[in-house]
């Protein structure tokens, strides 16, 4: 536990620089209250950081050295006096109760994610991934070891040097430790003033949207093993809701007085789209947010060919490292696609890209044919809801969402945003019904779409609260004030916090747990050879690896080194049949 806790603050305080020299460098003053912009900060951080590394991971193995360095370097920002401001007003910020109130909320998070990773993926393929990053950097033909090695994550990248090799098969989660730390923390930060009557718009809608989310995360058992996992999927959860908050936040902007608005198109309607980028770089399932963080950008501000080309090139700039790193590791850029794959002689063929992508291609693969005389889509769609409990979530958060938006036409919706004076809605409909169509028809399970599902009731809801308290004018019970309220209500919140988190701390194997989480299972291997590659396959039918040695993956392969004399760092190659 007290490792997490070290490096959580260490990666915020570098991911806090980075951000907000960025906000800084676009003058993004809308994020003008002192949470608002180190929440912002830290995720802009955070993806940046990640894209970094990954791009470092093209020349250079992720040690814990170049993550060392890379900190030292950020720490150069200080030499920016507005970073230093920004510091300033969150050092007067600090209080002892608030101080208080973050060790017992960092303790619970960190309490929770120090617990045994058992999720199916990280034994496949997420460690392994991690450990090849950490050891080699970007390996020419890693997927021809595995596909799944040929999924590119910066998520991975930016855990990698934190996985130093003596610990690193007990600390794989923190990461999406982080990840949670954050988001609670930020939907905490917009309970506490919605309970005070300081929330706007964004804050009401990102404690809904949270609200969805977490208990999803924490109360089932089979989002609950993802989070304790490094996962990919967990990040890009999280980042959907930063990103249509951010677009919120940039959308209810006072205008700028004519003639102020800065014509190079740097400016705050850049972070939805860096948020973005960040997001599709951890994981492809959050393509749908790049064109409309896009499109976001470009129609915020009137339309000048300048502001086209730094909104595209900024974006494609960014997704330069992902493209990259699947180049080197399996020919094509947006593996398992196999669309714009070069002729490289480490490439997957087409026919291995495809059976990649069917393992979450399920309406391809899961149910087989449907019976005679039978509608195939009515069928699928029954076997589909069958095959999950959580499929039935999806279904009723997409019927709710289709019926909110078609509300929202008729001007109900819209019409209470318009009454309120609130901006973005429309952006944030679209956005939900974008990424549920691309879930539903690319990999329909819940962990890819999450927050897709969750942010139009979460819009709705923002919206029509407002609304129901304007038409009872605020009216409490007689003889109870507004702060009476704020104060039982946070005082519940504290007090089922604190026999929370005693719970957790009393536990049998906590005290097992103080520096360290108990490490990930193993698994027997055998070693095999593939011509001129030695390697270990793991004993067990389900072909996890998890802390084997390198170079590890499930049955008999068709590879050869590429070249020699330098081993496995110089990657691989497919074997010619005829040797």
């Amino acid at each position: 536990m007290l490792y997490f806790i070290a490096v959580w603050s260490l990666l915020g305080g570098v991911s806090w620089l980075m951000g907000t020299a960025l906000l800084h460098g676009w003058r993004a003053d809308c994020f003008d209250r002192v949470g608002d912009r180190a929440m912002v900060a830290l995720w802009l951080g955070i993806g940046l950081l990640s894209q970094g590394l990954l791009l470092l991971s093209l020349g250079l193995p992720l040690s814990p050295m170049v993550g060392a360095g890379v900190a030292i370097a950020s720490l150069l920002l200080l030499a920016w006096a507005p970073v230093r401001a920004d510091l300033s007003k969150l050092w007067r910020q600090v209080s002892w109760p608030l101080v208080v109130a973050t060790i017992a909320w960092v303790a619970v998070v960190a309490t929770y994610m120090t617990r045994r990773v058992t999720w199916y993926d990280t034994g496949l393929y997420h460690y392994g991934a991690i450990r090849w990053l950490s050891d080699y950097g970007a390996v020419p033909g890693l997927a021809l070891l595995m596909e799944n090695f040929g999924f590119t994550s910066a998520w991975f990248a930016l855990a990698a040097p934190l996985n130093a090799a003596p610990i690193a098969s007990q600390v794989s989660a923190i990461t999406n430790g982080l990840a949670l730390l954050l988001a609670t923390g930020q939907g905490l930060m917009g309970l506490r003033r919605w309970l005070t009557g300081r929330a706007r718009f964004p804050d009401k809608f990102m404690v809904i949207f949270l609200g969805l989310v977490l208990p999803a995360m924490t109360l089932t058992s089979f989002l609950s093993a993802i989070l304790l996992s490094p996962s990919p999927d967990i990040p890009v959860i999280f980042l959907t809701g930063m990103v249509a908050w951010s677009l919120l936040v940039v959308a209810n902007q006072p205008p700028l007085p004519s003639g102020s608005a800065t014509p190079s198109g740097w400016d705050a309607t850049l972070i939805p789209l860096i948020l973005a980028t960040a997001a599709v770089s951890i994981k492809l399932s959050a393509l749908p947010l790049l064109p409309v963080a896009l499109l976001f950008y470009w129609r915020q501000r009137p339309w000048t060919l300048r502001r086209l080309l730094v909104g595209g090139v900024l974006a494609a700039g960014l997704m330069v490292p992902f493209m990259a790193f699947g180049i080197i590791t399996s020919g094509c850029p947006f593996y398992p696609s196999a669309a714009l794959c070069l002729e490289v002689p480490w490439r997957l063929s087409a026919a291995q890209a495809d059976a990649a992508a069917e393992v979450i291609r399920i309406w391809d693969n899961a149910f087989g044919t449907p019976p005679a005389e039978t509608n195939s889509l009515l069928w699928r769609l029954w076997q589909w809801l069958q095959f999950a409990r959580l499929n039935v979530v999806m279904l009723v958060l997409l019927v709710v969402s289709i019926l909110v938006v078609s509300i929202a036409g008729r001007g109900g919706t819209f019409g209470v945003a318009r009454q309120h004076k609130l901006a973005g809605t429309p952006w944030l409909f679209g956005l939900s019904l974008l990424g549920m169509l691309f879930i539903l028809l690319r990999a329909p399970m819940i962990r890819f779409g999450l927050g897709y599902f969750v942010m139009t009731p979460a819009v709705a809801i923002a919206l029509l609260r407002p609304f129901a308290v304007s038409r009872s004018h605020g009216r409490l019970p007689q003889g109870v004030s507004g702060q009476t309220l704020h104060n039982l209500i946070f005082l519940a919140f504290w007090a089922g916090f604190g026999v929370v988190g005693a719970l957790h701390l009393l536990r049998s194997d906590m005290p097992a747990r103080w520096l360290l989480p108990p490490a990930m299972p193993t698994t027997d291997v055998e070693v095999r050879q593939s011509y001129d590659v030695n390697y270990v396959s793991p004993n067990n039918d389900r072909g996890q690896c998890w802390d084997a040695p390198l170079p590890c993956a499930p049955g008999d392969k068709a590879i050869r080194l590429r070249n020699p004399a330098q081993g496995i760092d110089a990657g691989f190659v497919p074997a010619d049949p005829a040797d």
